[in-house]
């Protein structure tokens, strides 16, 4: 860590030491706005400090770090050697942690000339600010002419107001207290000159370490919140709304202003249990488990969140999740402009449960603009359809004991895939009951020929793809008996069926295949190792 002398080593200059982290003094540390011709670290050793504007900047400093009875201070423009990138990475990793080790934290805002300007500083607008005023615990604000202000804690409210930062977090609160979402809206405001900085000055908010990589543009921020999630188990990470963010249909926002309107987010997880299964980030997606509610359209539900508005101990935040392949194995977030506030006493348990499932994050295009969802309307739902769809997953009585029959499949027979889609989200719901036949929802799903049904049937685990009717006719059976191509194919690529079981006729889906006439169904039944039966005729086959 370089430290700049407050003694001038002559009437032109300050001398810059190096001190091992054991061996660090006591020193004063200055947060400020630059300006035009800061003194670089560079100008300092070259000797061209004097004839810079904001040389005067750096006497100043000194000579009130002195006259406070310090031999050090630490000026940003001047203690960090800026043409190397692996120093400038090192500094800004550490930079929170040198202000919460400062003695003292003295703030020189250039900009106002008087208390009652206070809030109208500059200072309170740059990104790189943030840490500076939460890090240190001994902080004292100067005007453009170093007058004195005040300190951090007799500006407190001041400070509380025109930042969003609450009371007791500026008096020493663990940062720990304030969620995710809550620390990343004091930042939501702010700017930096470079879009990275964003992100980067926010790392010892969040206790984060990672590496600087300058060009990467918005993905920086991205990168920000997949360290946070290695090491802080908060929902409301997830929890910010953005209409500017619906392009990239991720979980994670490209930027601290989707949190916007999250000051008043807490933590709060009122299940009594939860998945232990650890969060895994993968080119795929973000994969974990949501309390998840599946609307009454097919691929369009709610992931709750284990957080919630402060006071509001009856609810639960969520955000709209739409199944892009209707299989309930991967999901983006559509209607990034809101997140709900759910109101779980009209909720049961059975409507929520623990889902492991995925979350793409769109890779963010540097050249252009990436096609809008909301533009294109695909995965559009008017607010008023959307209000109904939640109100009717709510009150629809689906279980079997309140209509008599099994209720998947019903659902099934009918080809309805939004109710399919919707039951199978449940808990209470299974995917392999049978009827009084033997029959399965698959059974029913193959036989009249709903391939997006049994595509979502086949990705659960209860669900067996040979399973038998009582006649010991399979999916496979009815599929080919009906000439359902597609649905054949997708049972056979399964691998977990084969094309020669017999049913208690002695038919196989090959010849209940020949028997319908239907050419393309045979062919890919012979494609696949289906064997041809022989008749009583030597000299003829099935065929």
């Amino acid at each position: 860590m370089r430290l700049l002398q407050t003694t001038q080593s002559n009437p032109n200059n300050f001398n810059i030491f190096e001190f091992a982290d054991n061996n660090i003094p006591p020193y004063a540390i200055l947060s400020h706005t630059w300006e035009k011709e800061e003194v670089t670290l560079q100008d300092m050793q070259n000797g061209y400090a004097p004839s810079k504007l904001g040389f005067k900047k750096v006497k100043d400093s000194c000579s009130v770090a002195k006259a406070s009875g310090f031999d050090y201070v630490w000026i940003d423009t001047c203690c960090i050697d800026k043409t190397s990138s692996a120093e400038l990475s090192e500094a800004i990793n550490s930079m929170y942690r040198w202000y919460h080790e400062a003695d003292v934290c003295y703030v020189y805002l250039a900009d106002i000339q008087s208390e009652s300007e206070f809030a109208k500083s500059r200072w309170f607008t740059r990104g790189w600010t943030l840490q500076e005023l939460i890090a240190p615990s001994n902080m004292i604000f100067f005007d453009g002419m170093w007058r004195k202000l005040g300190t951090k804690k007799s500006l407190h409210h001041s400070i509380s107001q025109c930042t969003g930062i609450p009371a007791d977090i500026l008096l020493g609160e663990d940062l720990e207290t304030a969620s995710v979402a809550q620390r990343m809206s004091w930042a939501a405001r702010r700017q930096t000159t470079r879009i990275e900085d964003r992100a980067y000055s926010l790392l010892g908010i969040f206790g984060i370490n990672m590496p600087l990589i300058y060009g990467e543009g918005k993905r920086s921020f991205v990168r920000l919140q997949e360290e946070i999630l290695k090491v802080i188990d908060d929902h409301s990470i997830f929890a910010w709304a953005s209409k500017e963010e619906e392009s990239h249909g991720g979980l994670l926002a490209t930027s601290p202003a989707a949190f916007q309107k999250c000051a008043n987010i807490v933590v709060h997880n009122p299940f009594v249990t939860f998945g232990n299964e650890p969060l895994i980030i993968s080119s795929k997606g973000i994969h974990l488990g949501f309390n998840f509610v599946g609307l009454n359209q097919a691929g369009l539900g709610l992931a709750i969140l284990h957080c919630t508005e402060h006071r509001k101990a009856d609810c639960l935040i969520a955000i709209r999740l739409q199944d892009t392949s209707l299989t309930m194995q991967s999901f983006q977030r559509i209607h990034c402009e809101k997140a709900e506030l759910l109101d779980m006493t009209e909720f049961r348990a059975a409507l929520c449960p623990v889902k492991r499932i995925c979350v793409k994050q769109r890779r963010l295009a540097a050249h252009r603009s990436p096609r809008s969802l909301a533009r294109t309307g695909e995965y559009h739902v008017g607010e008023e359809e959307f209000a109904a769809l939640l109100s009717t997953t709510l009150d629809m009585k689906w279980d079997s004991a309140d209509t008599g029959r099994d209720p998947l499949l019903c659902a099934a027979k009918r080809g309805e895939l939004n109710r399919v889609w919707s039951l199978l989200s449940r808990s209470d719901i299974r995917a392999d009951n049978q009827d009084i036949k033997g029959r399965t929802p698959l059974s029913y799903a193959a036989e009249n020929g709903s391939g997006a049904i049994v595509k979502l049937l086949l990705f659960r685990p209860d669900v067996q793809p040979d399973s038998m009717s009582l006649d010991k006719q399979t999916p496979l059976h009815f599929a080919a008996k009906e000439g359902h191509f597609n649905v054949v194919k997708i049972l056979l690529e399964t691998g977990k069926v084969s094309p020669n079981t017999s049913d208690k006729q002695g038919m196989t889906p090959l010849s209940c295949a020949v028997q319908n006439g239907d050419l393309s169904v045979v062919q890919l039944l012979l494609e696949k190792g289906a064997l041809m039966p022989s008749t009583d005729d030597p000299d003829q086959t099935l065929l």
